[in-house]
């Protein structure tokens, strides 16, 4: 509760005297907020740092995800290209698991879906019905009744006053029918949403004859869809799509979109795997961008005016880094450093132990290299696998050495940026119930306060009160009070 006073029978500024005893005491909460806030911001650059170390460690990865399986191996590409240049009959498409071939392949057939139509303007007598006017009701085509009938199990109500145009929204906004109908020819189509041979079953609902009436469950009416038939290499092979999976082509990492039946040509599928320039570079590049911002941004933070200056364990951790790039990796190796493929600190050309912080990549000098000599890029960059054959060992690369340097880091369970935020989240935390447990003090000061200078104030005027009577009486009997 703030309570108020005006020193009105004392005259005395009491409410000044009150707040100036309050804002004493108020700089020490001022004090706490201040440190509150401090933390706070330090807690949200060394989130913000945390990110920037992940980013290095998910860069990283890009390489060394390649000594799990050809599926991420950055160091080679696989190449799709056809004797069909312009794709009129079919187009390939080939993942990194797939492995060099030559395919042969024919097209005898394409997947189409099965469709049902009505009866149309062409039909026999007695039986001819035509829809190109959607505006018109089925009572004006002879139809003046309640009917239900369903598709693949869902049903659908119609009645005289029912339009062309209201019996095709229904079907088509149904999710469950699994078919789509339009106008065509003056007859109602509908067609399987998938291609192959599958059924498509209109049935009348009991006491109904709509679907007989429309011309929907007469077998004449129906046109069955058909399965892809192809062959690859000879081997003849069927689906019910033209979209084929490597589970439809039987080709791992391989598959195929049908457009036209090949008749005697024959489509020659080529896949290559060839070593990759262009995606190790571009994975190099993302690297040292997400590196030099570590190494940046913690040199910003950890400056006498960053808000992390005397983090002594992010400094290491930072020098870690840096360390793990600029030594030497593989003695033994065609390309023993980051300098002999192109990447160093400074201008290109500049020894990569140069006192900087920035890593650049010289283009020209990666090229070259890669191009000269891929096996030994691959090898400086992520080591290689033992050789139980020649008893050769495993061998690091650069990038374990940088995931080793920030293990500490960022582990889950007890690296550098959870342990520190748990302890910057105390801390916090601790200062948040300090600072409530003296603004309630404080209020309860302000109270006390108030209350005395209250009653200080009462008395005042009641000494007041009790001088202005006396001297009244005194005056009254003749005794001058004015001095």
């Amino acid at each position: 509760m703030s309570l108020s006073i005006s020193g009105l029978g004392s005259g005395l500024p009491i409410n000044e005297w009150v707040e100036a005893f309050v804002g004493v005491e108020q700089t020490k909460i001022d004090s706490l907020t201040a440190q509150q806030d401090e933390l706070n911001d330090k807690s949200k650059v060394l989130n913000s740092l945390k990110s920037t170390y992940t980013s290095v460690n998910t860069a990283t990865q890009k390489f060394t995800d390649a000594l799990h399986g050809s599926a991420a191996n950055i160091f080679v590409k696989t190449t799709v290209t056809t004797s069909d240049e312009d794709d009129k009959y079919l187009t390939a498409t080939a993942t990194q698991v797939a492995t060099p071939a030559v395919l042969k392949i024919t097209v005898q057939q394409l997947a189409t879906p099965t469709s049902v139509r009505t009866y149309g303007p062409e039909s026999e007598d007695g039986k001819k019905l035509d829809f190109s006017d959607s505006s018109l009701k089925l009572s004006d085509l002879g139809y003046d009744k309640e009917g239900i009938f369903t598709i693949n199990g869902t049903s659908f109500k119609v009645d005289g006053d029912t339009t062309i145009d209201g019996l095709v929204y229904q079907i088509n906004n149904s999710t469950d029918a699994g078919v789509q109908a339009h106008l065509e020819d003056g007859q109602i189509v509908i067609e399987g949403n998938n291609t192959g041979a599958q059924e498509i079953k209109i049935e009348d609902a009991d006491g109904s004859d709509f679907a007989s009436w429309i011309g929907w469950t007469d077998e004449d009416n129906v046109t069955q869809g058909q399965n892809a038939k192809f062959t690859i290499n000879g081997k003849e092979k069927e689906a019910a799509t033209n979209n084929l999976t490597s589970a439809e082509t039987g080709v791992t990492g391989v598959s195929l979109e049908l457009k036209e039946v090949t008749g005697d040509e024959v489509i020659k599928v080529n896949i290559k795997r060839e070593s990759d320039a262009d995606g190790v570079l571009e994975a190099l590049k993302s690297f040292v961008e997400s590196f030099n911002k570590a190494i940046n941004d913690t040199d910003t933070e950890t400056d006498s005016e960053g808000y992390l200056y005397g983090e002594t364990s992010l400094v290491t951790i930072r020098n870690r880094l840096r360390t793990s790039i600029t030594d030497v990796i593989n003695p033994n190796g065609v390309y023993k450093s980051l300098a002999d493929i192109g990447i160093t600190s400074g201008e290109p050309g500049l020894d990569v132990d140069a006192d900087t912080t920035s890593l650049v990549i010289d283009e020209e000098k990666f090229m070259e290299a890669f191009k000269s000599n891929p096996a030994a890029v691959k090898e400086l960059l992520i080591g290689k696998s033992a050789d139980p054959l020649t008893g050769e060992e495993a061998t690091q690369g650069v990038m374990q050495k940088v995931q080793e340097g920030l293990e500490y880091a960022l582990d889950v369970e007890g690296g550098y940026f959870v342990a520190r935020n748990e302890s910057l989240s105390s801390q916090i935390s601790n200062l948040a119930d300090k600072i409530l447990a003296k603004q309630e003090d404080l209020e309860q000061y302000r109270e006390r306060l108030t209350n005395q200078f209250n009653y200080m104030d009462q008395q005042i005027a009641l000494l007041n009160n009790q001088y202005s009577q006396m001297a009244s009486q005194l005056q009254s009997i003749g005794v001058n009070t004015g001095s």
